[in-house]
């Protein structure tokens, strides 16, 4: 009896396991600019992990005021999402960062504070009793963080030294904003000028780069450099499937197809999140803002 028992337990536990195995992939992506362009990005890619690990994979896009609580409410197995909301996961909701983006520019990217030309308006300095917009603060990496911390190290603090300072629902629309003089500057991650740019929705030469930086990062930014996104597996994904899909992006080729519709050139072993705590709790942040 008690043999039958256990193989009873072992069979019904293999089932699950099984079963475990064979269910949809739930994939979160943090989508800054919209559910419709996330999924013009990132939609060959979900295809890509379906054909690597076996498994459907479905994409669930996720506005970034809402990611905490999809994680915590288990509605995904998986997120990739900028540095500072990668560390508020791993600390209040235990994600582990399975991998980092690699773009053309690597697995890092940077924070860009614009003006318009002619505006007079080139270092930090000239910021003080202007008009100025970000996206999301406190959450978004490279349109808030990045540059906050670059200006609270020159001591600049834009919520009492700028004469207004809001929230833009889109960072385009930050762009747009600084072009027709709407606002004074903006807050933007790398690359996005740039590909506004290529979209001929503006031109390169109409902004300014505020304390521009001279280096070899291929792309005009204003801040230090900082890790890329992270894709990270939640304590809802199985450590069997967490494997199969960090295998799945290592490998990702990038000429593939789904690397290339995503603009990156596939992943790397997950970067260090040290810098990015560092910053955080100097700007007292969450999850330091306690």
């Amino acid at each position: 009896m008690k043999t039958k028992l256990l193989l009873i337990i072992f069979l019904t536990g293999f089932v699950i396991s099984d079963f475990a195995m064979a269910a949809d992939i739930k994939f979160g992506v943090i989508a800054p600019r919209g559910a419709v362009k996330a999924k013009k990005k990132w939609g060959e890619f979900m295809k890509y992990l379906g054909e690597k690990t076996g498994q459907k994979v479905k994409f669930v896009p996720v506005t970034p005021d809402k990611v905490q609580k999809v994680v915590n409410s288990g509605k995904v197995d998986f997120m990739l999402g900028n540095p500072v909301v990668t560390t508020i996961l791993v600390e209040k909701e235990g994600v582990t960062p399975v991998a980092t983006v690699k773009k053309k520019a690597g697995p890092q990217f940077s924070g860009v504070i614009i003006s318009k030309k002619g505006s007079g308006i080139k270092t930090a300095q000239d910021l003080k009793g202007k008009k100025v917009m970000a996206f999301k603060f406190g959450t978004s990496a490279a349109a808030y963080v990045f540059q906050v911390n670059h200006l609270v190290k020159k001591g600049i603090n834009p919520h009492k030294d700028f004469s207004s300072f809001r929230e833009a629902k889109k960072q385009d629309d930050i762009v747009l904003s600084v072009n027709k003089g709407v606002i004074d500057a903006g807050f933007i991650k790398t690359g996005l000028i740039e590909s506004m740019a290529k979209e001929n929705k503006v031109k390169l030469s109409e902004f300014n780069i505020v304390d521009k930086q001279l280096d070899d990062f291929p792309f005009v930014h204003s801040t230090i450099l900082y890790p890329e996104w992270y894709l990270s597996a939640t304590k809802k994904a199985s450590p069997a499937v967490t494997e199969k899909v960090k295998q799945a992006v290592l490998s990702l080729p990038a000429d593939h197809p789904a690397a290339k519709k995503a603009k990156i050139k596939g992943f790397v072993d997950p970067l260090s999140l040290g810098e990015m705590k560092d910053t955080l709790k100097t700007l007292k942040l969450s999850p330091y803002d306690s």
